[in-house]
């Protein structure tokens, strides 16, 4: 894999921002959800580098760093650090950015997070196979 100090990655980052939901008693978010989050930064991610999909292979860390609630507003970011001929390496997090949990006396009380709590972060690697890379910059190519 090349590392970002060969090609400028910097352009490279996808974020989506979303309401999560919980289905437990005590209102914390499956960290499943999380990790889904990641997925779709991730997949917005290979759609702007390859224009493919791609296939997650593994994370290589996954931390979860403090809990996520019901009615939590999550941005999850996916940024692109290394890649090879067919496999990409990212960099994830997730930040709640505004939370109801706890706020307020109404169930409607809510408030911007300022600043955004780090929540998630991990470290993954991706496979879009080469015949799949119909968008990648010749200069990001490993023939």
């Amino acid at each position: 894999m090349s590392d970002a100090g060969e090609v400028d990655l910097s352009k490279y980052v996808a974020t989506i921002e979303t309401r999560v939901d919980s289905h437990y008693a005590n209102e914390v978010v499956s960290l499943g959800i999380i990790t889904e989050l990641f997925g779709m930064a991730g997949g917005k991610l290979s759609y702007m580098l390859d224009g493919d999909g791609g296939f997650m292979r593994a994370f290589e860390s996954l931390e979860f760093l403090a809990p996520v609630y019901q009615g939590d507003y999550v941005r999850a970011t996916a940024r692109l650090l290394a890649v090879g001929r067919t496999s990409r390496r990212r960099q994830y997090e997730a930040h709640v950015v505004a939370r109801t949990y706890g706020v307020g006396t109404e169930p409607s009380h809510g408030e911007i997070l300022d600043p955004p709590l780090l929540v998630a972060r991990a470290i993954g690697v991706t496979v879009t196979p080469k015949e799949l890379q119909r968008i990648t910059p010749a200069s990001l190519r490993r023939d």
